[in-house]
């Protein structure tokens, strides 16, 4: 049998049932603060509201879940236990269907600008039989109080009669103003990933998870931090795309994106998560950094080329495959290459095997016939040839000068 204590059990019965719960301890602020992070349009949904809450609360049944439907088929299911009240946040039982809404709407003397406001809010709630949820509930309860007896379900209509809200004033207008500044965000973190911008990088990452925690508009708070996994997701999508629309190597952002996501699966806690998501997309606006500087004023289809040859420089590229690549004649590719690049195909290639070949020579692990097979000269006399073109010395004499310079 578990010992009671009020955070572990909303934190048990929020986990297994997908329903975040509020804990009720007679604080009308939580309720308060209930209907208004809960509740879209109060004349339409009554029993959502401060007032209506308290009431029910302060009259229920022990041993008794009370579910609650408003005019849109959105529920809520309150109940009592170990002297606390509980209150789901709303839930649906049904998917979105325009017509019944749209109609509902209309019978109530609302606008039918207030449409596509209640589809984002319905839609961010979770579908779930408040049915199941019942059971899921008496089984948590009957692991803290095994002897409990099985609860009654009581439904309840709304509060308000229909007639008297017709006669209310109802003069709701829709506000999007907090979807324009969610996307206004969402283009400038593009934007900050596309244009290689590292300075802003950590602003506009912070500017995002924050927005729905801090705006005024709580009825879709949390949208990346509500789910840290999900938000966290979009995230990564995100800078991913960017990082594409920027023209970097498709393979390497999901080089970049498939290490961080290895990391993701093995992490539970969500301050890692969030580590490791914004580690991935420093690196991605770091690559888009170094393309924006190494193609600078180069065309599309040279760009392609080149990230062709800086993927699979030590394999045999040939000028077809770049033609390919480029959809441009040999002729065509040849001339734009060197005006673009400043050097010729041949040379681009030499120069991307030798650059990495000085790494390794720096490192001094590999011998030097094994770095020339790496980076693509099997012949060890040949490499050697070509690096001399490149250096201006032998790789043997590289490797030497290398070590004596770093005294070693």
């Amino acid at each position: 049998m578990l010992n009671y204590n009020a955070q572990d059990f909303m934190t048990l019965i929020s986990n297994i049932t997908g329903c975040r719960f509020c804990h009720f301890r007679d604080d009308e602020s939580v309720l308060e603060e209930y209907e208004r992070t809960q509740c879209l349009i109060p004349q339409l949904q009554p029993m959502m509201r401060k007032e209506e809450l308290l009431s029910v609360c302060s009259s229920l049944e022990k041993r008794t879940f009370y579910r609650i439907l408003d005019s849109f088929g959105i529920g809520i299911l309150i109940f009592s236990f170990m002297d606390d009240k509980w209150i789901s946040s709303p839930f649906i039982r049904k998917e979105w269907n325009r017509d019944n809404m749209e109609r509902i709407l209309a019978s109530a003397a609302m606008k039918a600008s207030m449409l596509p406001s209640l589809e984002l809010y319905y839609t961010s709630l979770p579908l779930l039989s408040s049915t199941r949820m019942m059971k899921l509930i008496m089984a948590i309860i009957n692991s803290y109080s095994p002897m409990e007896e099985e609860y009654d379900f009581v439904p309840l209509e709304e509060g308000m009669a229909l007639e008297k809200r017709k006669n209310q004033s109802l003069d709701l207008n829709a506000d999007y103003s907090f979807i324009y500044r969610r996307y206004d965000m969402e283009n400038r973190f593009l934007r900050v990933v596309k244009e290689g911008n590292i300075d802003e990088l950590d602003t506009s990452i912070k500017d995002m998870v924050d927005f729905s925690q801090n705006s005024d508009s709580t009825l879709f708070t949390g949208l990346y931090r509500k789910n840290i996994s999900s938000g966290m997701s979009v995230l990564r999508t995100l800078a991913r795309k960017a990082a594409e629309d920027a023209g970097v190597s498709v393979i390497t952002i999901d080089i970049i994106t498939q290490r961080a996501v290895q990391k993701i699966d093995s992490e539970m806690r969500q301050s890692e998560i969030i580590r490791i998501t914004k580690e991935m997309i420093r690196e991605l606006t770091e690559e888009v950094r170094k393309e924006n500087i190494l193609l600078k004023g180069i065309s599309p289809s040279i760009s392609r080329c080149i990230n062709h040859i800086r993927l699979h420089y030590a394999e045999n590229i040939t000028l077809s495959d770049l033609c390919s690549i480029s959809s441009m004649s040999k002729a065509n590719l040849t001339r734009r290459f060197q005006k673009e690049t400043g050097t010729t195909v041949f040379t681009y290639i030499r120069n991307a095997r030798c650059h990495h070949a000085v790494a390794l020579l720096e490192e001094g692990v590999l011998t030097i016939k094994e770095i020339a097979g790496y980076v693509g000269y099997p012949d060890y006399n040949y490499f050697s040839k070509v690096f001399r073109s490149y250096a201006g010395v032998s790789p043997v004499e590289y490797r030497k000068e290398h070590l004596n310079r770093n005294g070693r």
